[in-house]
């Protein structure tokens, strides 16, 4: 695979100059996306649960579907408090985080913790995708053993990911602490729980047993699912940027690891301006209410290419990182070239002046065996 050639990036100084202006958040516009947040969510979920009894629960679908996209919107403003972005406040941040993060199913302390490492380590081949999804280079996959190759692959497969990799995350996952939590990240995942099974137990009491799992649980997997469709196609996409084993670019990690996925406007809506992740991840500061200005007035964002819904198809496919290339591939792709290699012939290096051009790049070279006295 060709290697593109890397665009000029922005010094440090030119890219901090240029995103200052942005970094600033709006206690007017936080307090409005709230607004037009919290109200449509439980607005809509109610009219879920009360078509659900007293029509059907086709005709509660829609509005279930709505509650599952604001879920989206409610994560996005939950992931601002996060980065401590979205007031100025810190204390007003981490209150609005531990509200939202209840009402979609993620503990904000523990959530926050591992976002945090994936914006450190994003773009750098030698981590293994922690915050994120798991990732193998081709050559960690291929020194597994049949039992790890075979995880590797039921969890890459696109019914695992996007069909119930989000519902057991957020549903299941998220219910328990992670190792190595601290006591207040604990304490949050036992709230959370509570609060959750006190709401099912009282839908239960009042509407029926059966409510809270037709409605409730459907909207978390709307949400979930649409979620982690969105996180996936942040960094997974045909040319996108990693570090090698020995070099890592902040910058290029940001500009060119990070998709700029342009999406509808009420798309765009949903999600809380995720799509523009490039600028995102250049400056987490930023709240999400003005990446989309940012992106437009920042002359270096312009480069960043646009994907698109078949660029996304495309890299669904896109499993492992080639650790000498930074960039990914397929298991496909790594598996031709690793029989390949294994078909190749050994000839000495006196032998490759014979070799057609192009063609000893592809044939291992006989390595000296060492004498006794350079072991």
């Amino acid at each position: 695979m060709s290697v593109p050639a890397p665009k000029v990036m922005p010094t440090n100084a030119e890219w901090q100059a240029a995103i200052a202006p942005f970094r600033t958040p709006e206690l007017g516009a936080a307090r409005r996306q709230l607004w037009n947040t919290l109200v449509p969510y439980f607005l809509s979920t109610i009219a879920a649960y009360w078509l659900n009894q007293t029509v059907s629960w086709w005709a509660a679908l829609p509005f279930i579907i709505l509650s599952g996209l604001l879920t989206v919107r409610l994560f996005i403003i939950n992931h601002d408090c996060g980065h401590g972005s979205f007031v100025p406040d810190k204390k007003a941040n981490d209150t609005i985080g531990f509200w939202t993060g209840l009402l979609v199913f993620t503990p904000y302390l523990q959530w926050r913790h591992g976002h945090a490492i994936h914006h450190k380590i994003s773009g750098d081949v030698r981590q293994d995708g922690t915050g994120y999804v798991w990732i193998q280079t081709i050559k960690q996959y291929e020194s597994g053993d049949f039992w790890k190759r075979l995880g590797y692959r039921l969890y890459r497969n696109p019914l695992t990911i996007f069909g119930f990799g989000g519902a057991w995350l957020f549903l299941v996952e998220y219910r328990l602490p992670e190792k190595g939590a601290d006591a207040r990240m604990r304490k949050q995942v036992w709230a959370i729980d509570a609060f959750w099974l006190a709401v099912a137990g009282l839908v239960s009491w009042t509407l029926g047993p059966a409510a809270f799992f037709t409605v409730q649980i459907p909207i978390a997997v709307v949400g979930t699912s649409i979620g982690v469709w969105l996180f996936y196609f942040q960094h997974h996409y045909e040319d996108a940027y990693f570090g090698t084993e020995t070099t890592w670019d902040f910058t290029r990690a940001a500009l060119e690891g990070s998709s700029f996925l342009k999406l509808p406007r009420w798309l765009q809506f949903f999600s809380g301006n995720i799509g523009f992740h490039h600028v995102h991840h250049l400056s987490p500061k930023i709240p999400n209410y003005k990446l989309e200005a940012c992106h437009e007035a920042v002359p270096f964002f312009k480069s960043v290419r646009p994907l698109t819904l078949h660029d996304c198809y495309k890299a669904i496919w896109l499993t492992l990182v080639d650790s000498e290339t930074g960039r990914w591939t397929t298991f496909k792709a790594a598996a031709a070239a690793e029989k390949a290699r294994k078909a190749a012939p050994v000839v000495s290096d006196v032998d490759r002046s014979s070799l057609p051009i192009g063609v000893e790049s592809v044939v291992a070279p006989v390595l000296p065996v060492p004498t006794q006295s350079s072991r």
